[in-house]
C-alpha cells in the first residue's frame, strides 16, 4: 500500500486530532441550546450521545482496519461494493462527511469571533471588527497553516487540545462549588421526548472522530492507530463533556443557557467574572483547536475523491511535503461561503444529519463486508456482530429524525448535489478535467 510521505501520526496525535475537533462549538455553544430545549437532561444526553458515538465507532473501526487508507468513509462503498453503484455510494459518503465535518468548521470560526468579541468587552474593549471579518480571517489562517507541511499543524493540534481539556477540566471542578442542586428539581422540564432531541444534537459534539480514518495512510501503524485515536478521543470527550453541560445547568437556567451565544461564560459571570474569564478563553481555544483539526483531516476527501478521478484533478495535487495543498484551498473556499451565510443554528443540526448519512453508508459496508467478503481479515473485529451493528443503525436512524423539516431539507439537498456532481464529472464531458479513475 502506497503511504504518505507524512505518515508521522500516532496514537496520541490521532488523539489530539479527534479531541481536539470535538472540543469545539459543539461543546461551548450548542450545549447551550441543548440545555434551552431540554433543562438539565441536557447533561444525561451528552452521555448518551458519546456511547452512541462509541458504538457506531467500533462497528466503524472494522471496516476502517480493513481499508486504512486516506479518504476515510469515502473509500469503504466501492471496496466492498462494485462497479457504479460502489462508486457512487463512496463519492456520497465521502460527500456527506465533507459537508458535515469539514464545511462544519466554518460555524466554530464564527464562534470564535463570538467568544473573542465576549471577552474583550470584559475589559470594556469594543471590537470594531464585524464577525463575519474575523470568522474569514480565521478560516484563512488554519488553510495557510497546514499547507506548508503537517508538522505544525499536528504540534499546534497538540498544544491547544491539551490547553482545553484542562480549562474543562478545571470548569468543572472550580463550577461546582457554585452548583445549585436546586436547578436540577426539574431535571427533564420539557419531558423526555426533548432529551431526546438534545442527545441528537449532542453528537455533533462527538462527531469528529470519524475523520481520523480520513488521515489513513498519515498514521504510522493505521490499523492500531486508527480504531485506538477513535475510542481514546470519545472516552475523553464523554466523560468531560457530561460534566461540563451538568455543572453549567447547575449554575444556570435553562432559559438563560438556551439564549446566550457564550452560554458557558455566562454561567460562570454569575458567580465568579475571573473564571468566566478562564473558560472564554477556553472557548476560543476550543474552537481554534476544532478548526484546525478539521482542516488537517477533512480536505483529505476531496484529495482522494479527486486522485480517483471523480474531482477535477487539481485538487489531487501535493507539494513536496505530501501535503494536498489544492484540496486544502478548495475548503476554505467552501468555508468562508458557509460563514458568509449566517445561518447557524440550522446548519449544525445539517451537518450532523449528513454525517450521520456518512455513517449509515459505511454501517452497511460493515455488514456487506462481513457477509460478502470472507477472504478480508480486519486486524480490528467488532463484538457482539451483528447485533451491536443492528444496534448502531437503528439508533442513528431514530436521532436523524429527532431534527426540524429544514435541516433534514437541506440535508438532503447536500447529498443530491453530491449525486450531481457525481454524475457530472463521470458521466459528462466534464470527466476531461479530471484524472482516469484508479478505482479498482
Amino acid at each position: 500500500m502506497k503511504k504518505d510521505k507524512s505518515n508521522s501520526l500516532g496514537i496520541i496525535d490521532g488523539w489530539a486530532i479527534g479531541t481536539g475537533a470535538m472540543m469545539g462549538c459543539s461543546i461551548f455553544v450548542v450545549s447551550g441550546t441543548a440545555s434551552g430545549i431540554a433543562g438539565p437532561s441536557a447533561a444525561l444526553g451528552f452521555f448518551l450521545a458519546s456511547l452512541i458515538a462509541m458504538i457506531v465507532a467500533v462497528c466503524y473501526s472494522e471496516i476502517a482496519t480493513a481499508f486504512p487508507e486516506t479518504g476515510g468513509a469515502y473509500v469503504y462503498p466501492r471496496k466492498v461494493i462494485k462497479g457504479a453503484l460502489g462508486e457512487c455510494l463512496s463519492f456520497c459518503s465521502g460527500w456527506a462527511l465533507f459537508g458535515g465535518q469539514g464545511l462544519g468548521s466554518a460555524i466554530v470560526a464564527v464562534y470564535t469571533a463570538e467568544y473573542l468579541n465576549w471577552t474583550l468587552e470584559c475589559f470594556n474593549i469594543t471590537n470594531p471588527i464585524p464577525v463575519k471579518v474575523i470568522a474569514f480571517a480565521l478560516i484563512i489562517f488554519y488553510a495557510l497553516l497546514n499547507m506548508k507541511n503537517m508538522s505544525g499543524g499536528k504540534m499546534f493540534q497538540l498544544v491547544t487540545t491539551i490547553v482545553i481539556a484542562g480549562i474543562m477540566v478545571l470548569y468543572c471542578v472550580w463550577g461546582a462549588a457554585y452548583v445549585d442542586t436546586a436547578n436540577f428539581a426539574d431535571f427533564a422540564p420539557n419531558g423526555w421526548g426533548a432529551m431526546f432531541t438534545a442527545t441528537a444534537m449532542a453528537l455533533m459534539s462527538y462527531g469528529a472522530w470519524s475523520v481520523i480514518p480520513s488521515m489513513g495512510t498519515a498514521f504510522r501503524n493505521p490499523s492500531r492507530d486508527i480504531p485506538m485515536s477513535m475510542l481514546l478521543s470519545l472516552i475523553s470527550c464523554g466523560v468531560i463533556f457530561g460534566l461540563f453541560v451538568l455543572v453549567m445547568n447547575g449554575m444556570a437556567t435553562p432559559e438563560m443557557l438556551g439564549s446566550s451565544a457564550t452560554p458557558s461564560a455566562d454561567a460562570f459571570l454569575l458567580h465568579s467574572r475571573y473564571g468566566a474569564l478562564i473558560i472564554a478563553v477556553g472557548g476560543i481555544f476550543a474552537c481554534v483547536s476544532s478548526s484546525n483539526s478539521h482542516v488537517m483531516t477533512s480536505s483529505r476527501i476531496p484529495y482522494k475523491m479527486s486522485q480517483d478521478g471523480f474531482l477535477p484533478k487539481g485538487l489531487s495535487h501535493v507539494n513536496k511535503n505530501g501535503i494536498p495543498t489544492y484540496a486544502i484551498l478548495f475548503m476554505m473556499v467552501c468555508q468562508l461561503v458557509v460563514a458568509a451565510t449566517g445561518t447557524i443554528n440550522l446548519l449544525v443540526q445539517m451537518i450532523v444529519f449528513v454525517t450521520s448519512v456518512s455513517w449509515l453508508i459505511t454501517l452497511i459496508c460493515s455488514l456487506i463486508l462481513r457477509q460478502k467478503h470472507p477472504e478480508i481479515h480486519p486486524p480490528f473485529k467488532m463484538p457482539g456482530y451483528p447485533v451491536i451493528l443492528i444496534i448502531a443503525f437503528i439508533i442513528l436512524l431514530f436521532m436523524m429524525t429527532r431534527f426540524t423539516i429544514p435541516a433534514m431539507s437541506i440535508g438532503t439537498v447536500w447529498i443530491l448535489l453530491g449525486v450531481g456532481i457525481y454524475l457530472a464529472f463521470t458521466k459528462t464531458g466534464l470527466k476531461k478535467s479530471c484524472k482516469k479513475s484508479s478505482v479498482e
